[in-house]
């Protein structure tokens, strides 16, 4: 695992009173996704503290800057984990009470990022179903990575049997949303976990591979640990 210096506070006033432009904005995600797809989050998050640093109360920045920063904090150690998922959870949450009038696909991002931050993995599971009730393919994401976690959680609680039947929903809900055209490493990665907490070793071991590719780092990655625990 690497570190950097604490993010605490970003430094730096705003540079326009009247925000970053649209432009701005586009930019900065763009930027960002690259190193999100890859699992570069301590990357992300230099450009997304210097954003924030420049724009300290616009909304893209803030949840940009609380997303890497959750992020990133899962490659801590506990204590350190704690603190920063802590930040983020600070700043997410009352950005989910200014969503009227948004970007829908950002915030869809915002909630399922205050979700997967504060480790409420069935209410992020409520929140992908009510979301596919409405027609939005995402909301089959939010289900099936939530439900995944929670039978994470549950497998280290000792509770093989319910974990096995969030894992199959899980595998049923990523099923629903088709990942053959997601290219986030994350989400096969969690399908990859899924299937090994539901018993189906050989395709989460060929997931679990792909999960690898797609973030260019070998499937001995520290990231990956868990679920080849599972696969030993």
């Amino acid at each position: 695992m690497t570190s950097i210096k604490p993010p605490g506070k970003p430094p730096g006033k705003p540079s326009n009173n009247s925000g970053p432009t649209p432009e701005f904005r586009q930019e900065l995600v763009a930027k960002l996704k690259k190193h999100v797809l890859r699992g570069d989050y301590q990357g992300g998050l230099r450009i997304a503290r210097e954003a924030l640093g420049r724009y300290p109360e616009d909304l893209t920045c803030r949840y940009q800057y609380a997303k890497l920063l959750g992020d990133w904090a899962d490659e801590l150690t506990p204590a350190r984990k704690a603190r920063y998922k802590k930040e983020a959870i600070a700043i997410l949450r009352p950005l989910t009470r200014r969503l009227s009038g948004r970007d829908p696909e950002e915030s869809f991002g915002l909630c399922l990022n205050y979700y997967y931050q504060s480790q409420d993995f069935t209410g992020m599971v409520a929140f992908g179903r009510r979301q596919a009730g409405r027609g939005v393919r995402k909301g089959h994401y939010a289900e099936a990575l939530g439900a995944c976690l929670h039978a994470q959680k549950l497998e280290e609680a000792g509770k093989p049997a319910r974990a096995g039947r969030w894992a199959r929903i899980s595998v049923a809900a990523w099923k629903r949303y088709d990942l053959r055209r997601e290219p986030y490493y994350f989400a096969h990665y969690s399908l990859a976990l899924a299937l090994a907490l539901a018993g189906q070793r050989s395709e989460a071991r060929r997931t679990l591979a792909k999960a690898a590719r797609l973030s260019g780092r070998p499937v001995t990655d520290w990231e990956f640990a868990d679920v080849l625990k599972l696969l030993a």
